[in-house]
């Protein structure tokens, strides 16, 4: 299949200004040339790599579009082959011809990920690498970006590299007192094995708690409002959101499903659920609306109960104020905008200050430093952020995991005087495990796994 060219649609179909189909493989060129027709009298062979060039999509003598070519030449390209990008007009049917047309002449569909499956087997990447594009493309805010591009620069690989080359010269020093146990130059080396895994092991230890703000990051943390019916959840989503999201009417009741919407507070995306409001139901589907807003108290990482300040506690407020015991909580008293006459004396007697926030959803007052406590809460729990942050993905952490255990392991072997043997042979297993991160040792099957989560064109 690396002898193949393939070609596939790199942007999203739709209506759009341009769209790209991109070409990769031996055949690039050839196929280019038979459908292109320039603008001008120079063609592509003269062209050196990065260089574009204006003209046409052809099919005989039909015109398919009207397009700019980008030409990179091998090994300076995505995928260290020879590549085109045909810059299209951004609908469907053009994209869709164009294609077509590269598949005639000799081009394959591509298949999921196969241009960075292309590139990291040429060496382009490694397999870190080319999982972090995938973390690029979904990142939701610009601290996550920051963190998945540092990982795609190759930051994470390097550190992967120091350990690998430290657990090396341990291995080395271990397996020369292995087969010459008698040389006198092998005893006095001075080489200290238990301090070297102990600093690979301080480095896992790092990694994995890096790895927990890094998946805060990347992937955010679910914030449910819930209270009673017309307290202003609604409100306070669309305050929060800078736009009118939700439907908000005097009727209690307008909200009867949860409706989320991811914001970004500091780099953090907290997905905000607005949730039904807590009542007296009357029918089957406000029943369910209720209940969903109950279990999104039980499995979201923030709750933010909102009580109407310009009314006095019901039976409904107290349930949720008895129901947040044990969790992440603010407690929003909405409406400070209308005389008050919710009981704000006996909440603080019951619950923190700094966990009790006075807002108006309608005008906005409040809302800064609603934002301000959430990002607080959030840190309370996964500590402050350092910007060392990093994301592992299920399959890196594991293999980060499996190491530290794995060492923990050789260096018990080590202070016991234990068989050496078996330390050298759990180093072995810990190198293979790092090759399997990086690519270096890693199966077709886990592979074709990683690179089918990607989108076709990439």
């Amino acid at each position: 299949m690396q002898n193949d060219t393939i070609c596939a649609i790199s942007t999203p179909l739709g209506i759009s200004g341009i769209g790209i189909v991109r070409i990769s493989g031996p055949d690039t060129y050839r196929i280019i040339e038979r459908i292109f027709r320039p603008a001008g009298k120079t063609g592509l062979r003269r062209l050196p790599s990065h260089s574009v060039r204006y003209g046409y999509v052809v099919d005989g003598k039909k015109t398919l579009d009207e397009v700019l070519v980008t030409i990179m030449r091998k090994p300076r390209s995505y995928t260290r082959e020879d590549m085109a990008e045909i810059g299209c007009h951004g609908g469907i049917v053009p994209l869709k011809e164009v294609l077509s047309a590269c598949i005639r002449n000799g081009a394959r569909q591509a298949l999921p990920g196969e241009f960075t499956k292309r590139a990291f087997v040429n060496g382009r990447i490694d397999l870190a690498q080319a999982e972090s594009i995938l973390e690029v493309i979904y990142s939701k805010t610009d601290r996550s970006l920051d963190m998945a591009v540092n990982k795609l620069k190759g930051n994470f690989s390097k550190e992967l590299a120091v350990i690998r080359d430290s657990l090396l010269e341990a291995l080395s020093v271990m397996e020369a007192r292995i087969n010459f146990p008698d040389e006198e130059d092998v005893e006095s080396s001075g080489f200290d094995t238990a301090r070297r895994i102990r600093e690979v092991l301080s480095f896992t230890e790092k990694t994995i708690s890096r790895a927990g703000k890094g998946k805060l990051i990347q992937q955010g943390i679910n914030a449910a409002i819930t209270g009673r019916a017309n307290a202003g959840k609604s409100s306070l989503l669309n305050s929060l959101l800078k736009e009118d999201r939700a439907i908000v009417t005097e009727v209690p009741g307008t909200t009867r499903d949860a409706i989320q919407e991811t914001i970004n507070i500091r780099g953090i995306p907290v997905n905000i659920i607005d949730t039904a409001g807590i009542r007296n139901v009357r029918g089957r589907i406000e029943r369910m609306g209720v209940e969903i807003a109950l279990r999104w108290m039980d499995k979201a990482e923030v709750n933010l109960i909102m009580l109407d300040g310009s009314k006095k506690m019901n039976e409904y407020d107290r349930q949720l104020l008895a129901h947040i015991k044990g969790k992440n909580y603010l407690i929003i008293i909405n409406k400070n905008d209308l005389p008050e006459k919710i009981e704000k004396e006996q909440l603080e007697k019951e619950f923190p200050r700094k966990r009790i926030v006075s807002i108006s959803a309608r005008t906005g007052a409040g809302i800064e430093r609603l934002e301000n406590e959430i990002y607080a809460l959030i840190l309370e729990g996964y500590g402050e952020m350092k910007g060392d942050e990093m994301f592992l993905n299920l399959r890196q952490e594991g293999k980060i995991v499996e190491i530290r255990e794995i060492l923990l392991l050789t260096e018990k072997t080590i202070l016991d005087n234990a068989e050496i043997e078996i330390a050298a042979e759990n180093l072995k297993t810990c190198i293979r495990k790092i090759d399997e991160l990086t690519g270096r040792d890693v199966s077709a099957d886990v592979m074709d796994r990683i690179f089918s989560q990607f989108c076709i064109g990439k």
